[in-house]
């Protein structure tokens, strides 16, 4: 029998483990990896329709963090984290305490969020969610301090396991990735747009040691962690969703390495089919195929060291409601609608400022002249993918979303004409009145080509 044979020596050639090692790099790399799957039953994040906590596990959660460190010090920290998101005042006691103990500054650690619906409410995360019931708030407050906790630990966990690292990077495919917007009834609604945009590229990266072991593996695609809608019991199961079943396989093919899932600019891409766990792992196991098919061919060299940009942008907002408006809102029945109001009629009455813009990171990340990281946070629709791809070519550029925190969807000037969830309803669970103005796809993508340009020759 030659066939387990050669099925191992295809695993072994997709991962890179040979003998010897590679060139010298100008690169060290750290890697670490922490459980962080909660104790059911816990309410889950992603969905407002859900009914009750989830009761079971289906998968485990992860945080896998990769540190890179240039020869003349500098750091910079990716998170791969199993959660739908986390915001600004979630993040805030994470990153001061790493930046009291490890002297890490603004825009150098990235939380990456996979976007899973299947992950737990955080604290100070979306707050026009509807309020649990009291009985399930402690339960989130224990687990969001847990995850604060943990994430903390596997940035340090990182840094500390620094070590010479060969890169190498190619790029796959995966279809199962279809855009939700469909006009119907005259406006725009969910559903399977089979002729709308989107981004099926996968790219992936390989993290080798100076003995041929593999560490890691970093991959990414462009849409939401949504594969389980039914209101059934695998609607209450917690779950890494597809990404989390991709990182499962590819651990599993290769132990002792961490495989990193970074989110793209999938704002407005459902996986399709999607009902049930078992969709979530059949794409899954088409990600993690499409993931083996790159580490299988030969891929090219990423050398070092980085270079680092990073800045928080002022989108604009439409102007905010007039009193007698946010009165009216105060009595809907759609309880996030009602919460939004209060909030912003409370401010009023403490003679606070009502917001007229939103806060996002952008930064870029440059490995030589070999790849380019584009990073956002928020919710980034794939307009934004598609046109940076082509203005940034020549710059090998790989984009992330759900990067650092998640204050909104960030839609284009497209969906910005067309309406819909993206470009208005959805920011009531973020807590702003909106929408953005019309001319914050030209103001992104200006502040990200403008960061990659001056890295250049640097």
């Amino acid at each position: 029998m030659k066939t387990p044979c050669l099925f191992l020596g295809f695993l072994f050639a997709a991962f890179g483990v040979v003998a010897g090692s590679g060139p010298e790099t100008a690169l060290e790399a750290g890697l670490a990896v922490r459980d962080i799957t909660p104790e059911p039953p816990i309410r889950l994040a992603g969905y407002a329709a859900r009914k009750r906590p989830a009761d079971k596990v289906d998968l485990p959660l992860r945080a896998r963090a990769m540190a890179l460190r240039n020869p003349s010090g500098e750091r910079f920290v990716f998170v791969a984290l199993d959660n739908c998101e986390v915001s600004h005042a979630f993040m805030q006691p994470v990153l001061q305490q790493l930046k009291d103990s490890r002297h890490l500054e603004p825009g150098t650690v990235a939380v990456i969020s996979s976007h899973t619906h299947s992950a737990p409410v955080l604290t100070d995360t979306m707050p026009g969610m509807p309020l649990p019931p009291p009985e399930d708030e402690k339960a989130i407050a224990a687990y969001s301090a847990f995850l604060r906790a943990k994430l903390v630990e596997v940035v340090g966990a990182a840094l500390d396991d620094l070590k010479p690292a060969w890169l190498e990077f190619g790029m796959g495919r995966a279809t199962f990735a279809m855009n939700r917007r469909i006009f119907a009834d005259g406006k725009v609604d969910f559903g399977e747009n089979f002729d709308g945009p989107v981004d099926w590229d996968v790219p992936v990266l390989r993290v080798t040691a100076s003995n041929g072991v593999v560490r890691a593996v970093l991959f990414g695609y462009a849409c939401h962690g949504t594969s389980i809608e039914n209101d059934d019991e695998d609607w209450y199961a917690v779950s890494g969703d597809y990404m989390g079943y991709a990182c499962q396989l590819l651990e599993s093919y290769q132990p002792g390495a961490a495989a990193l899932y970074l989110t793209g600019f999938g704002g407005d891409s459902n996986p399709s089919p999607r009902a049930r766990l078992l969709d979530a792992k059949r794409h899954g196991l088409e990600m993690a195929g499409a993931v083996l098919g790159v580490l299988d061919r030969p891929m090219r060299q990423v050398r070092g060291p980085f270079k680092l940009a990073y800045e928080d942008v002022a989108m604009p907002l439409a102007d905010p409601p007039t009193r007698e408006q946010l009165k009216k809102d105060s009595l809907s029945q759609d309880v996030s609608m009602k919460q939004r109001a209060e909030r912003y009629l409370k401010w009023l009455d403490v003679g606070q400022a009502l917001p007229r813009s939103v806060t996002l990171p952008v930064a870029a990340l440059r490995l030589d002249d070999d790849l380019t990281f584009v990073l956002m946070g928020g919710e980034v629709v794939v307009d934004y993918s598609r046109r940076l791809k082509r203005l940034l070519a020549s710059d090998h550029p790989w984009m992330v979303g759900y990067a650092y925190e998640v204050p909104c969807y960030i839609p284009s000037a497209r969906l910005l004409k067309e309406g819909g969830y993206e470009t208005d309803y959805s920011l009531v669970y973020y807590g702003f009145y909106g929408p953005l103005q019309s001319g914050i796809e030209d103001l992104l993508v200006n502040h990200a080509t403008t960061l990659v340009a001056g890295l250049r020759g640097r």
